[in-house]
């Protein structure tokens, strides 16, 4: 196997690996990973379309749209038509604002388990690393 095979193997290995452990932790709180993402985007960046919230996440229309109907079944977000009413604006419910702490708690020790003997430098050149492969992944169509 190629260096390069072992590479993005090992690296889709770890994002799936990182999925599944948050899913069983966050799962205990009502939500799952993709959720969280969801949710996290829309608190730190304000309500939005829901078209440009798929496009920021890089996540498909369809795979978002699913994912917003079991948010809002949930009662953690509510959609509101815009001008255009194909286009629905994405906004958190008092629900998710209240179970936020809980749900960043859970995320923030998940990540800090998954970083625990890594130095500032390691955490550097990798993130460095994983930019870099996005730019490029960006540019590859």
């Amino acid at each position: 196997m190629e260096k390069t095979d072992e590479l993005f193997r090992q690296l889709y290995q770890t994002t799936r690996v990182i999925s599944k452990g948050l899913n069983q932790m966050l799962q205990k709180h009502g939500i799952y990973s993709s959720e969280w993402t969801i949710i996290t985007t829309i608190k730190d960046k304000g309500e939005m379309p829901q078209a440009v919230l798929a496009n920021y996440l890089n996540i498909e229309p369809a795979a978002i749209s699913k994912s917003l109907i079991n948010l809002e079944r949930k009662g953690f977000i509510w959609r509101r038509e815009g001008t255009d009413k194909r286009e629905k604006t994405v906004f958190l419910t008092e629900a998710s604002l209240q179970l936020y702490p809980q749900w960043e708690e859970v995320a923030r020790w998940h990540r800090q388990q998954l970083l625990i003997g890594l130095s500032e430098e390691k955490l550097n050149e990798t993130y460095e690393l994983l930019q870099a492969i996005f730019t490029n992944a960006q540019h590859v169509k």
